[in-house]
């Protein structure tokens, strides 16, 4: 069968009957038709998440299409979304390496696979070596954890068997659609039972001013909670999430909603960022998670947190940072603008700079360091120290305007406050504006239209434009009916992949000292670029900051809002766009 490019939605009642839309489009696909029945009418399978593989095409992406099977609402209907697998979606994959990973997920050891499908072992070894190379994992749980994530495992199963292969979503249903017993697919030394849920906890901001952010944080580790789930859990566990709402600019409220999950029975911690940054603040908010060895994944760019964990391991050591700390953005404004100036895309009108940074010297983005750097480039520098989470804007921008700088950076983490600042500010002109953070949250640009065009912004934990970013992306919109930020949304989605790629590399998740062994030992590589946290201090390294390769350290990317799409300009090899000037005055 040729089978074209398919999109289709299908809704399903209990009984198995089906309304597609476009009519026709399921013509010439009777097996597939046969499993959207079968889960249908089977109220044991839940979401469910495939790429299905027309038995005979040909190819690596011929008849290849991906399959989100939803909920079973209280009617009993379900809507089953079904949409032709491009290059993006497969994660690169060939129809082969896709039917070895989805036996990889199964439990089955190459030479089985090989039985399974009629190959040499060594065949299979050189597609398990393939495949890995392609999801940039190092290892086949990491796979599996990935594929199972991402919803590359395959239907119908390859090779037929079920005999033996773990009860993932898409091996229950595929048995319910041959009429097998649900067990039939669990061999007999794996009984299904009731088992405790893998739960994590997760802190997140009740301020108002991050209401947008908290948002994009709880919708993406639900994502990825809710793709795990439909792809049979972690090692038969499911995984649930237990949500506490805190001041993050209260060091009690964060401790008491750490202390308050602690009491929950959690088994790990989804933390956010928080303003309360001294070490002694950030020791006092892990002490409750730090005291039982409960591991913390948080993505506060602290070089406080990386200190607490640095000076004290033994009582810290299961605290770890998913970004880089806030003083590199100073460091990264500096080689954005050597880089535009370099390569002849901007030429600054002076050489005079100016830095809108935070009087907090725990939130201190522009060190000593980098103004020295800044002197040595030639650059005339001024630093203004203002209170960015009670900011006098217009002082500001007078500010501006008797400097009159070739370029501004702005260190204001606050998307509200960002926004309140580009609307005061006069435009047109060809001030280069460099933001940091704050316009990855969704609607801070696009709120300002035009007028926020040619604003360039920094994110040391930002979505790459890559198979697995625009994937993530678009599994957002389809689940929330809103585009993914680009930033929270992805670090805490990939949170929950870090942690389920050290709960199935553990022979007991719910044992903290060996998962936090895991974290340490894995390099897991999410939506937002790889993390391996096993430096004395645990915090994911930068690229290129703190790491010469771009596959042992997230990159620090630097983005500018282009006709109201924020596109990549920085670094190479992640950019996706040249830097357009900002308009003349």
């Amino acid at each position: 069968m040729d089978a074209g490019p398919l999109a289709a939605t299908v809704e399903t009642d209990r009984d198995g009957r089906m309304t597609v839309r476009p009519a026709g489009a399921l013509a010439g696909l009777p097996r597939l038709a046969d499993h959207l029945r079968a889960a249908a009418t089977t109220p044991a399978i839940g979401e469910v998440r495939f790429v299905w593989l027309e038995p005979g095409a040909a190819g690596a992406r011929r008849g290849a299409s991906t399959v989100a099977i939803g909920p079973s609402r209280a009617d009993g209907r379900r809507t089953v979304h079904i949409d032709g697998a491009g290059p993006d979606t497969l994660a690169g994959l060939n129809r082969r390496e896709l039917q070895v990973l989805t036996l990889i997920a199964a439990g089955l050891s190459n030479p089985e696979i090989a039985e399974r499908l009629v190959v040499g072992r060594r065949t299979v070894a050189t597609h398990v070596e393939h495949l890995l190379a392609k999801l940039e994992v190092s290892g086949r749980s990491a796979a599996a954890a990935l594929g199972q994530e991402l919803g590359l495992l395959t239907l119908p199963i390859p090779g037929g068997d079920l005999s033996g292969c773990a009860p993932l979503g898409p091996v229950r249903l595929e048995a319910a659609a041959r009429g097998l017993p649900l067990r039939s697919a669990t061999p007999p030394h794996r009984p299904v039972r009731r088992v405790r849920p893998l739960r994590i906890g997760a802190v997140l901001p009740v301020n108002a001013d991050c209401a947008d952010d908290a948002r994009q944080m709880r919708r993406g580790s639900q994502l990825a909670v809710a793709g795990l789930n439909a792809a049979g859990g972690v090692r038969g566990r499911p995984v649930e999430e237990v949500a506490v709402l805190a001041d993050i600019t209260s060091t009690a409220s964060m401790q008491q909603a750490m202390e308050r999950l602690m009491g929950e029975d959690v088994d790990a911690v989804s933390f956010p960022y928080t303003y309360r940054r001294s070490p002694a603040d950030l020791a006092a908010i892990f002490a409750a998670a730090a005291d039982t060895g409960c591991p913390v994944l948080h993505h506060s760019t602290s070089a406080s947190a990386a200190q607490v964990v640095r000076d004290d391991p033994g009582r810290f050591g299961s605290v770890f940072q998913l970004s880089g700390p806030q003083t590199i953005y100073g460091h990264g404004f500096l080689r954005t603008l050597d880089l535009l100036s370099g390569t002849g895309r901007w030429h600054p009108r002076s050489r005079r700079l100016l830095v809108v940074d935070n009087a907090d010297a725990d939130l201190l983005t522009f060190p000593e360091k980098a103004a020295e750097a800044a002197l040595r480039g030639g650059w005339d520098l001024t630093v203004e120290a203002i209170d960015t989470m009670r900011p006098d804007w217009p002082t500001v921008v007078a500010r501006i305007a008797a400097v009159d700088p070739a370029a501004v950076m702005l260190a204001c983490f606050s998307g509200p406050e960002t926004s309140a600042f580009l609307r005061l500010l006069p435009r047109p002109h060809d001030l280069l504006v460099y933001a940091l953070y704050a316009p990855s949250i969704g609607g801070v640009c696009e709120s300002l239209g035009a007028a926020a065009d040619g604003v360039v912004w920094a994110t040391v934990t930002g979505q790459y434009d890559d198979h697995l970013g625009r994937r993530f992306a678009h599994r957002f919109a389809r689940a929330f009916g809103e585009r993914a930020g680009h930033s929270s949304a992805g670090v805490h989605f990939d949170a929950v992949g870090l942690l389920a790629q050290a709960w199935t590399q553990s022979e007991s998740p719910g044992r903290f000292s060996e998962v936090v062994g895991r974290l340490r030992t894995l390099t897991h590589r999410g939506v937002n670029g790889p993390y391996q946290l096993g430096s004395t201090d645990q915090t994911n390294r930068v690229y290129p900051d703190s790491a010469v390769d771009p596959s042992l350290g997230a990159a620090h990317l630097v983005f500018q809002v282009q006709h109201g799409q924020h596109r990549i300009i920085a670094p190479s090899p992640y950019a996706t766009a040249r830097f357009q000037p900002p308009p003349s005055g």
